[in-house]
């Protein structure tokens, strides 16, 4: 009630542990890398859902890419989204000054979130001086763009966990993933891994981030998780995936279970 949130939403957990705190226990698992990036662990993997980071982890390393995860602040999408501008902008320099070094050592650094490669490559070149937000966005990727990448230049899809006989996956593309143009990544690097890919064309979900957590949109959201459930229709024996947050949350509701990251799918020890 004090934050506005709508009682007929379920909020997120948190995770029993972060992944940050995983991969400290844990480390790098590849001495002599073909690349070297560095993981943007966002608010939501670290905290909530560090299953779709550890995947993501796991899937650059089985093709050869050591995966560096330094402690970076938020992004600054939720305070921009509000209207906050500056203290967006405060949390664009700091990531800026969390990066750069990595940048320097020539590491690219990738994204799990699309809405946080949103921030790095379009909404920074407001936010920061003109050479240091080309530099960052010349050098972010999402994470199923760079694996692309990967397989393009001869990485080995046989390293990641491939599809059995007739896995059908329904994929609903994050809404700034597809201006982007990430969708067309996932799509490709899913079915190298052997999977039938079907689509939604419904661009928006409902929830909008914090949007349709809202007591005040609550029905708005509603009619437009309607319109994607309407287009995607029936997906029994499907897999379901969104590479966005509060989609993958709208799916699991809509369809009353879980609807993980794209790369959960190609990690060596998902199913």
């Amino acid at each position: 009630r004090v934050a506005g949130v709508d009682s007929r939403r379920d909020l997120p957990t948190f995770a029993p542990e972060t992944l940050r705190a995983w991969y400290a226990d844990r480390g790098p698992c590849v001495t002599d890398p073909d690349h070297d990036v560095v993981l943007y662990a966002d608010v939501y993997t670290n905290y909530f859902d560090p299953a779709r980071g550890k995947a993501a982890i796991e899937t650059l390393e089985a093709l050869g890419v050591r995966v560096h995860l330094p402690e970076v602040p938020e992004s600054g999408r939720a305070p921009l989204s509000q209207g906050m501008v500056e203290t967006a902008r405060s949390r664009a320099e700091a990531v800026n000054a969390a990066l750069v070094g990595h940048l320097d050592r020539g590491r690219d650094v990738v994204v799990v979130e699309p809405s946080d490669l949103a921030m790095f490559r379009g909404d920074y070149e407001r936010l920061l001086p003109e050479r240091s937000a080309e530099r960052l966005a010349d050098g972010t990727y999402g994470i199923m763009e760079y694996l692309y990448g990967l397989l393009e230049n001869g990485g080995d899809v046989d390293a990641l966990s491939r599809a059995g006989s007739s896995v059908t996956v329904a994929y609903h593309a994050h809404c700034q993933g597809r201006t982007l143009g990430l969708d067309s990544y996932t799509t490709a690097v899913l079915e190298a891994a052997g999977y039938e890919v079907r689509t939604s064309n419904v661009e928006c979900c409902g929830m909008a981030g914090s949007f349709g957590y809202k007591r005040e949109y609550y029905e708005v959201s509603e009619v437009v998780g309607d319109r994607l459930r309407d287009d995607l229709g029936e997906t029994a024996g499907e897999r379901l995936v969104a590479d966005g947050t509060s989609c993958g949350a709208r799916l699991a509701a809509l369809y009353d279970r879980p609807a993980p990251h794209p790369v959960e799918l190609l990690a060596p020890t998902g199913k």
